[in-house]
């Protein structure tokens, strides 16, 4: 029985421990010696001190203790682990955790400073409340506090250190304003802040281009909470007016061309940005021959919407794939039988219209032309074929009917 209430107080005492250590059990631990004082200098019991630590293996853990009267707490963390050290006290605070990097038994000094908030009340230049406003608390540079005002107009800060401070506010279509304030346990601030517009410049481009080109004409739609409008593009710029300290979308709008949306932040000065699209793409079937003699092949290119060869692109007929294009965007298509054959290309989700290629049964029907003389039936010039269809006879009988006839005159002279 005594040998049982043993074991099981030692498994109580294993219990705390893991639970105190954040379950960092057999790692090496040290003692941290916490000594925690107010802005004059003088220590604080009573309060509570927290620790949160990482070790190089990725292990997480915490502990927590109160200060005695002399303002000490002893905290046990795993040797060599990043610990930071913070107080939960409803008197005192710290705008940030105490950082230690690679733990080691040590005395740490923590000191903590009275807490205060600020009030801060947004209005516009006709006193009219402001909600949406961006408010930032910063100290020596470094942001301490930040959030929106609700929609009175009204944002509560976290608690702080007591002191001095930069509050900032800002929001889309006003000037960026910022104030020094001195935050003590409760404190009001009002901060004004005036609407304003800044140039904009946006050039069009074409960046399917290696440089992009310019797209000379079209226009500009501009869209933010605050504005929205769509301008003309002359000579490849749009220039607008736009509000201040805002986040645009900005796209290009021109016949056969796609929207590429595109975000910017316009801040308080003249600005210009590059605002690209691409012509919406594309397929052009363009076959060698209109009729094909059927059994043979005839050769197809295909075209995208730049007028461009592609290549790899799928080609079919009468919907049977036949191949894909080469470099040259070209393939050979076979006519395996007489009537309108279908041509379409595809590549992805784009596909062409579709051409139409007609099979023929004879080489005279696929080639119209190639009977008679530069295109002429044969019955038209009968004086060029003999009865036997023998060509060219017609001009020797000529020529011996010639010479008989001065044969015929020479006899007669020498009668």
């Amino acid at each position: 029985m005594n040998v049982a209430r043993v074991a099981l107080v030692g498994a109580a005492v294993l219990v705390v421990a893991v639970v105190a250590t954040g379950g960092a059990v057999g790692q090496d631990q040290v003692t941290l010696t916490v000594a925690v004082t107010d802005q004059d200098g003088d220590a604080v019991g009573g309060t509570t001190v927290e620790a949160e630590w990482e070790t190089d293996s990725g292990e997480t853990g915490t502990a927590s203790g109160t200060t005695a009267s002399n303002g000490n707490v002893l905290l046990d963390v795993p040797e060599g682990a990043s610990v930071e050290l913070d107080v939960d006290d409803d008197t005192y605070v710290r705008n940030r955790p105490l950082q230690i990097d690679n733990a080691t038994g040590s005395d740490v000094d923590l000191a903590v400073s009275r807490s205060g908030t600020a009030t801060v009340s947004v209005l516009d230049a006709e006193n009219r409340s402001q909600a949406d406003a961006r408010v930032t608390v910063r100290s020596n540079g470094r942001t301490v506090d930040r959030g929106d005002t609700d929609s009175d107009g009204v944002y509560e800060t976290d608690r702080l250190e007591r002191g001095t401070y930069e509050i900032n506010v800002v929001k889309p279509g006003y000037y960026e304003t910022e104030r020094e304030v001195t935050v003590s346990r409760n404190t009001e601030v009002t901060v004004g802040i005036e609407r304003g517009t800044v140039t904009l410049d946006v050039r069009t481009f074409d960046d399917h281009f290696d440089p992009p080109r310019p797209i000379d004409t079209g226009s500009v739609r501009m869209s933010s909470s605050v504005y929205d409008a769509e301008v003309s593009v002359t000579e490849g710029t749009a220039s607008l007016n736009v509000p201040v300290n805002t986040a645009y979308t900005v796209e290009v709008v021109k016949e056969e061309y796609d929207a590429s949306p595109e975000r910017i932040r316009v801040r308080e000065s003249p600005t210009s940005v590059n605002a690209t699209a691409q012509r919406t793409p594309t397929l052009s079937v363009t076959p060698a021959n209109d009729r094909v003699l059927v059994g043979e092949t005839t050769r197809v290119t295909v075209r995208n919407a730049y007028d461009e060869p592609v290549t790899n692109v799928t080609v079919a007929v009468d919907g049977e794939e036949v191949g894909e294009t080469d470099e040259r965007g070209e393939v050979g298509v076979p006519i395996s039988s007489a009537g309108n054959r279908t041509i379409v290309a595809q590549d992805g989700d784009v596909e062409s219209e579709p051409v139409t290629v007609e099979g023929v049964d004879t080489a005279a029907e696929a080639d119209p032309g190639a009977n008679g003389s530069n295109g002429s039936d044969s019955d038209d010039d009968d004086s060029a074929d003999t009865d036997d269809g023998a060509p060219g006879f017609g001009v020797v009988a000529a020529v011996l009917a010639l010479l008989a006839a001065a044969a015929a005159a020479g006899r007669r002279r020498t009668r």
